[in-house]
């Protein structure tokens, strides 16, 4: 997998048709990616550089506006003082943008692409609780099983709880410790006994299952997917 450089509108030569070839080159890789229903780490990645040409933009807009202006004559209809924006624009600025306003559309369709084949696998979700939930839930066991597939995938999980000045944050890590074949006698019960008397350190452990009703990609799709799910699942 080729990823698209944090820096990649402005590193070595800024041309917009090597600009266009560059980001055309990766969108086709996302794009047979996603043909595989591997929607990640490439929708993240697209985010992050959709969000940074709007920094970029909102940063040229600043300069612009802050920047000493000139007197452009008087509105006395509305009693004001017409400005003159500086002129700022130059080859190279001009030739920045020009890549931005192709990028960005780009970018977003690519976004929502993603974001469709994210919704699809969310919608043939299904979750369930494995016994008896105990009152505490922020660690326990997550078991991931996805249609036809052969394993059953257990995940030792622990909640974390980021907090900022503005909100906070549920956060979740996964640690795979067991894959059972997927059969009619391992039922998701046996699993948790089996759990319970391999890791004793949970002695009275909240187990969870997620399964998918799509044939998918564990790492690229299935696991990102489920995670957020699980989060906003045991948050509600």
């Amino acid at each position: 997998m080729s990823k698209l450089s944090k820096d990649w509108l402005t590193e070595q030569h800024i041309d917009l048709e090597l600009k266009q070839y560059v980001l055309l080159a990766y969108l086709q890789e996302v794009k047979e990616s996603y043909k595989a229903a591997k929607i990640y780490p490439y929708l993240g990645d697209l985010i992050e550089h959709y969000k940074n040409l709007l920094l970029i933009k909102k940063h040229q807009e600043d300069l612009i506006n802050q920047a000493p202006k000139e007197l452009k004559g008087f509105d006395f209809s509305n009693g004001k003082i017409q400005y003159k924006k500086p002129d700022l624009d130059n080859e190279l600025l001009e030739t920045i943008n020009n890549i931005i306003d192709f990028a960005m559309p780009l970018l977003a369709q690519k976004i929502q692409d993603g974001k469709t084949i994210y919704d699809l696998v969310e919608e043939h979700f299904s979750f369930k609780s494995i016994g008896i939930s105990p009152l505490k839930h922020d660690e326990g066991y997550l078991l991931l099983h996805c249609a036809d597939e052969k394993y059953v995938y257990a995940y030792q999980y622990q909640l974390t709880l980021f907090t900022t000045s503005e909100k906070s944050y549920r956060g979740l890590y996964l640690n795979e410790i067991e894959h059972y074949v997927s059969t009619i006698t391992s039922s998701y019960e046996n699993i948790k006994s089996d759990l319970i008397q391999k890791h004793n350190e949970l002695r009275n452990p909240a187990v969870y299952a997620v399964d998918c009703g799509l044939n998918i990609p564990l790492q690229e799709t299935f696991l990102p997917v489920a995670k957020r799910y699980f989060v906003n699942k045991i948050s509600a």
